[in-house]
């Protein structure tokens, strides 16, 4: 009695319906089929995609494919629905004079005629997932603007989709994404939050341990403000979007999602957050006033200095000399303190309404970053020129087009931004709170653990640039002293 092979795949668009159901259906078609022919049987089944070649059932029959006679599929595009690959079987199908059985009829592939039938089919069924594929993501679309959750099967980490597919809030997961936001906001890195959440036993919803990966990704979903956003991609370009506001609740207020967004570009050089714990006030906010690198603070057996610098610029080392911590630190607090009246006033303001000052920064920053976004625009009609004459590859333009257009979406972010504090202008309940705080810790600044003051002077200061302006060499012997340079850079 000859031997077969009965291969079972659930295709794609199937897994939404009764899986067992299906596959028990299929089976049983198939099981009949080889005993109408008097075939004995193995069975292989499994759930994939048809485009997939990495099915291991399949790669398992295909290495003993030297053992059938007969391969029994409910249809050919069961075997494979990318042409090249199908096209590959064919081959081993031939090489090996297997012949296929389906419930519609016989393939000899030793037979010219059922050979281009069997590649014709191959094609169709490429052609048919192409469509389903438009069509599905067509329905996505569709449904992503209605504010419905298409994305992928599972809620993001802090939501559960409704039988309508709207996200709704749990708040156990909630918090762990609030947490990740509120110590963003501090410049707390990635991997200290990392270590938070493992300490509290804050996990995924499956259980798992939440990585910097995660944080990092969180941190930039959309999701969380309130907005559903979907895409449709052809050849990895995308062609169509949707990007709906208040789709659902938001976990994560608009303003401080920007504001996150914000911290996170300013940070792409991986020089702002603090990644380990602070025991010093000024750790990690001093950087070298001659080559802009950062500088380090060292304890020598006896005090704390500012290490040489010694990093190259252009092939030329710089040499700028170390110096004593503690005069630069007291330096920085002396001028953090003066900031106290400047609250004061800002304070006496708002509670007066007379936000004159505040609407002018905010104009003065809008205005900065609309003549940005013009360059940014320029720069893109420029793109479009180049490779109109040639002057560019398909590819570099591709390339310098999705570079600019992020930065044109950091900067309209950094805009939304600038409008919604100018909004939030004549509601100061928030902002009053801020300066008492700050008001309040300036009074007892010399009190607080360096962790804490550290993480305190980040919420204004940017960078502290330093130069001892004098150069390092082996000389022990210290001539004239030079006035040092220390220049604080605000938020």
């Amino acid at each position: 009695m000859a031997l077969a092979a009965i291969y079972l795949r659930l295709s794609r668009n199937e897994q939404e319906l009764d899986i067992d159901e299906i596959l028990n259906s299929h089976r049983n078609a198939l099981i009949k089929l080889a005993k109408q022919h008097k075939l004995t049987y193995d069975l292989y089944q499994e759930i994939s995609s048809g485009v997939n070649t990495e099915r291991p059932q399949l790669n398992l029959l295909l290495s003993k494919l030297d053992q059938y006679d007969h391969l029994l599929v409910m249809d050919i595009d069961r075997i494979s629905r990318e042409n090249a690959y199908a096209e590959q079987i064919k081959q081993m199908l031939i090489l090996n004079d297997v012949k296929i059985l389906t419930p519609s009829g016989a393939i000899d592939l030793s037979q010219e005629s059922n050979e281009m039938l069997f590649s014709f089919q191959a094609m169709m069924a490429n052609f048919e997932y192409k469509q389903i594929r438009k069509r599905l993501g067509r329905g996505r679309l569709a449904a992503a603007e209605q504010g419905r959750w298409t994305m992928s099967n599972k809620a993001p980490l802090g939501y559960e989709k409704d039988k309508n597919q709207r996200l709704i809030i749990v708040e156990e997961e909630a918090k762990i994404i609030r947490h990740i936001f509120q110590k963003t906001l501090e410049r707390v890195s990635a991997n200290e939050i990392a270590r938070q959440l493992d300490t509290l036993g804050w996990r995924s919803r499956s259980g798992k341990v939440l990585t910097t990966s995660h944080i990092s990704s969180a941190r930039k979903n959309v999701v969380y403000r309130g907005v559903v956003q979907a895409c449709r991609r052809v050849n990895n370009r995308i062609v169509d979007e949707v990007f709906v506001e208040d789709a659902h609740e938001a976990i994560i207020p608009k303003q401080q999602w920007l504001e996150v967004q914000k911290i996170l570009e300013e940070n792409k050089d991986k020089k702002f957050f603090d990644k380990k714990k602070a025991n010093r006030r000024l750790q990690n906010l001093i950087y070298c006033n001659c080559c802009g690198r950062k500088r380090y603070i060292q304890y020598d057996g006896k005090q704390d200095f500012i290490k040489s610098c010694s990093y190259k610029i252009s092939n030329n080392t710089c040499k700028d000399r170390g110096h004593k911590y503690l005069p630069v630190e007291d330096y920085v607090l002396q001028k953090v303190k003066r900031r106290k009246e400047e609250f004061e006033t800002a304070l006496q303001k708002l509670k007066s309404l007379d936000t004159t000052d505040v609407e002018n920064q905010f104009s003065i920053q809008r205005e900065s970053l609309v003549k940005q976004l013009e360059k940014f625009e320029r720069r893109e009609r420029n793109l479009k020129e180049m490779r109109m004459d040639g002057e560019i590859s398909k590819t570099e333009f591709v390339e310098m087009k999705e570079e600019n257009g992020e930065q044109i979406k950091q900067i309209l972010q950094q805009i939304e931004l600038i409008e919604i504090q100018r909004e939030n202008l004549s509601n100061t309940d928030e902002e009053q709170e801020r300066l008492e705080y700050n008001i309040q810790t300036l009074d007892k600044l010399d009190e607080l653990e360096p962790e804490d003051c550290n993480t305190f002077l980040k919420t204004f200061i940017k960078k502290i640039h330093f130069s001892s302006n004098a150069i390092a060499n082996h000389n022990t012997r210290n001539g004239e002293e030079q006035e040092v340079t220390i220049e604080i850079a605000w938020l």
